[in-house]
């Protein structure tokens, strides 16, 4: 069985840079989505409540 070489590895930064970046990036496409979902969902109340002021 051969032993890995020690530039095959990466380094304890690398990993870190990478978990910083991969948390980044969801947190950005978690807050797009959801302020997409907040605005659609206030759209549909505001619609419906403006039906139902008309009926009335």
């Amino acid at each position: 069985m051969k032993k890995k070489s020690t530039s095959d590895y990466i380094s304890k930064e690398e990993v870190n840079e990478m978990i910083e970046n991969a948390l980044r990036r969801h947190n950005r496409r978690s807050t797009i989505i959801s302020s997409v979902l907040g605005w659609v969902l206030i759209g549909g109340y505001s619609f419906g409540l403006f039906h139902a002021v008309q009926n009335v």
